[in-house]
C-alpha cells in the first residue's frame, strides 16, 4: 500500500493558501473574528518568539538570528500590541484557555522583564484556566539562567521544552548547534530543582552521516537524562541549504543515510523508548506520563479523532485554528512588526472550511494513533480506505476503537495525507510537485 513516505507533515489543517483579504474566506474569516464566539471548545493559546543565537542547519522555521536586544525589544512592543488587539475582539472574548505555549525560536534569549512585561499582558487581556499547562521553549544555555527559570517557576510553568537533537558533539558541531550537551544536562538539573514537572527535549535520527550505532548511542545517553518527555523527529532534508547538498555530493560534508535506514531507526527508537519506560503518546512524542501534554493534544483538535479543539497564534509566523479556519500571521518579523504598528492584524494566510469539519479530526486521529468508532464520519470513502488500512495490517478494530498498529505508525504522514478531503489533497500535492523539484533530489545522496 505504501513504499515511499510523504516528504511533508502536516501540523495544521485545513492547508493554509488564500491570501486576499478582501475576499471569502478571508474575508469571511475576519468577521468571524467581529462576532461572540458560537461554542465553547478547548483551546490554546501559542506565542512566537521568531529569533535564535544561531540557525540550526536543519531548521525547517521562520527564524532570525539577531543579537540586537533594540531588535527585540521592537518585536516584544508589538506582540504586547497584538495581544492586546486580539482580547478586544468579540470571538477571542469567548474564549478561555487551556493551555499556553511560549515557542520559537528561542523565547529564552529575550531578557526576564521583556518575558514578564509578555506574562502580564497574556493574563490581563485573555481567559486563562487556573490550572492552564504553561510550556516555555528556549535554548538550553538560556534555561540555565536562574533567574530565567525562577520567574517561569513563580510564574505556575511547569513544563520546559528544548532541543538536544544528538550527544555527538562532532555532529552537533556540524549541524551548528549553539548549545552544549553540558548546557542540556544543566538546564535540566536547574529546573528540576526548582519543581519544574516536564522538561521535554527534541532528539533526531536520519541525522547526516548517522549509523544505526550512532542512534543506539544516543539513546544510551538519553536514558541516563531522566527527562519527562522527548519529541523524537527523524530529520528531513529539505530545509537544508543548497551547499549543505552540494557539500554532500563532494564529500566535505556527511550524507544523508539509505533511505531504508530511516525506519530501521526509527523502529530502534520505538522499541529503545519503550524499554526506558516512555510511552509513544503521539506521533513523534514520548514520555514518562502517559497522557502527554495538552499543547499536542490540542494543537491537534483534541485528540483521539477529536476536531473542536481551537489555537489562537500571536507573533510572526504563527499558526492557529478558529471557528473551521486553519490560519497563519506574516512570516517575517520585520513586516509583522510594520503591520503592528499600523493597528492592522498581522493575518496573512486563510484556509477554506472544510465540507466536513469533523474531516480534521480524522486526518489528525492517526497522530494520536486510535480513535473512538463513533467519532468516525459516516461517508463511503473514509469507511473503504479505513477497511483497507485494517486489510492490509496498518490498523485493526479492537474495543470500539480504531488503532494503528506499528506497521500503521511508520506510516503516520501517509495516511494522514490520504485523510485530507479532495481540494486539501489537491493543494498537498501541488506542495509535493514543487518540492519533486528541490535541489535535495538533484544532487547523489
Amino acid at each position: 500500500m505504501y513504499e515511499t513516505l510523504v516528504p511533508v507533515t502536516h501540523h495544521f489543517y485545513p492547508l493554509q493558501r488564500h491570501t486576499d483579504p478582501q475576499v471569502a474566506p478571508f474575508s469571511d474569516f475576519l468577521r468571524v473574528l467581529d462576532s461572540p464566539k458560537p461554542e465553547a471548545t478547548d483551546n490554546l493559546l501559542y506565542l512566537h518568539i521568531p529569533y535564535c543565537e544561531k540557525r540550526c542547519t536543519f531548521c525547517p522555521f521562520h527564524v532570525r538570528v539577531k543579537r540586537d536586544v533594540s531588535v527585540y525589544e521592537r518585536y516584544v512592543v508589538a506582540l504586547l500590541r497584538e495581544i492586546e488587539m486580539l482580547g478586544r475582539l468579540p470571538y477571542v472574548q469567548g474564549m478561555t484557555f487551556r493551555a499556553v505555549y511560549f515557542g520559537g525560536g528561542s523565547p529564552s534569549l529575550l531578557t526576564v522583564p521583556q518575558i514578564k512585561r509578555l506574562y502580564e499582558a497574556l493574563r490581563r487581556n485573555f481567559a486563562i484556566e487556573p490550572d492552564a499547562e504553561w510550556t516555555f521553549e528556549g535554548e538550553p544555555a538560556g534555561l540555565c539562567n536562574p533567574e530565567l527559570l525562577e520567574f517561569l517557576a513563580s510564574q505556575g510553568t511547569k513544563r520546559l521544552s528544548y532541543g538536544i537533537q544528538t550527544f555527538d558533539e562532532p555532529l552537533r558541531m556540524t549541524m551548528n548547534i549553539a548549545a552544549t550537551v553540558q548546557d542540556a544536562l544543566t538546564a535540566n538539573e536547574r529546573a528540576k530543582e526548582l519543581g519544574f514537572e516536564d522538561i521535554n527535549v527534541d532528539m533526531m535520527y536520519y541525522m547526516p552521516g548517522q549509523t544505526l550505532a550512532a542512534v543506539e548511542r544516543d539513546l544510551k545517553e538519553l536514558g541516563n537524562c531522566g527527562f519527562d518527555s522527548v519529541d523524537y523527529y527523524y530529520m528531513s532534508y529539505y530545509a537544508m541549504p543548497k551547499s549543505t547538498f552540494l557539500g554532500m555530493e563532494k564529500g566535505t560534508y556527511p550524507r544523508r543515510p539509505p533511505a531504508e535506514m530511516r525506519p530501521q531507526m526509527g523502529q530502534l527508537v520505538q522499541r529503545r523508548m519503550k524499554e526506558l519506560g516512555y510511552h509513544h503518546v503521539t506521533d513523534h512524542v514520548y514520555a514518562k506520563n502517559p497522557q502527554g501534554s495538552e499543547y499536542y493534544r490540542l494543537l491537534w483538535g483534541g485528540g483521539f479523532g477529536e476536531h473542536r479543539a481551537e489555537t489562537l497564534a500571536v507573533g510572526a509566523s504563527a499558526r492557529g485554528y478558529l471557528n473551521g479556519y486553519s490560519y497563519a500571521n506574516t512570516l517575517a518579523p520585520d513586516p509583522y512588526v510594520e503591520q503592528i504598528e499600523e493597528g492592522k492584524l498581522p493575518v496573512n494566510k486563510v484556509s477554506a472550511l472544510l465540507a466536513d469539519p469533523r474531516n480534521r479530526g480524522m486526518v489528525f486521529f492517526p497522530k494520536f494513533f486510535r480513535t473512538p468508532l463513533d467519532r468516525i464520519p459516516d461517508d463511503a470513502r473514509t469507511r473503504v480506505f479505513l477497511d483497507n488500512l485494517v486489510e492490509q495490517g496498518y490498523a485493526l478494530i479492537d474495543d470500539g476503537e480504531l488503532r494503528l498498529t506499528d506497521k500503521g505508525k511508520e506510516w503516520i504522514p501517509n495516511i494522514t495525507v490520504d485523510l485530507f478531503e479532495d481540494p486539501q489533497r489537491e493543494i498537498h500535492d501541488s506542495w509535493v510537485e514543487e518540492l519533486d523539484s528541490h535541489y535535495s533530489n538533484r544532487v547523489t545522496l
